[in-house]
Parts: C-alpha cells; sequence; structure tokens
C-alpha cells in the first residue's frame, strides 16, 4: 500500500483548535500515514506582521504534537521571499 501524506499549511499566528480539529480529521479520515504542518515563512497576502517563525514553529508543535503522524515542517520558512504554496 503506498504512503499517504497530507499537507497543511498556514500561518498558524497563533494555531488554535480549528486548526487541531481539522489536521486531526484529516489523518483519520483520509487515513494519512504523515501529515506535514507547513508554517508559511513570508506572507506576502498578510498585511500584518506575523511572529517570528520560531515562534510560530514552537507553537504549531505544541499544538499538533499530540497528533500521530504528525511532522512540523520548515521548508517554507528556511526559504527566501515571499512562500507560494506552488513552490512548496
Amino acid at each position: 500500500m503506498p504512503l499517504r501524506i497530507g499537507m497543511m499549511g498556514g500561518s498558524f499566528d497563533p494555531p488554535h483548535t480549528a486548526h487541531v480539529n481539522v489536521a486531526q480529521c484529516a489523518v483519520d479520515c483520509l487515513g494519512l500515514h504523515a501529515l506535514h504542518i507547513v508554517p508559511t515563512g513570508q506572507a506576502w497576502h498578510k498585511a500584518r506582521t506575523l511572529t517570528h517563525a520560531s515562534h510560530r514553529m514552537a507553537m504549531s508543535q505544541l499544538a499538533f504534537g499530540s497528533i500521530d503522524g504528525v511532522v512540523i515542517d520548515p521548508c517554507e520558512i528556511e526559504r527566501q521571499g515571499a512562500s507560494y504554496t506552488i513552490d512548496t
């Protein structure tokens, strides 16, 4: 059986209960082996300044860490320039 891997992106500034519920539902309902939570790097579409990336990564780990198969993926934070889903 092939691996089923999902991705869920967002600013997660801060992550909240609805984010966590969607992530849990994705893992359960779609039978995912892994779900990559991808906090955005530079959000070109947001008028406000986001909380520092290291803090959003830490908040994401705390919020999603209890869900089996979740990986907090820093790929957009580590990339230079604006974050676009198509690049991820």
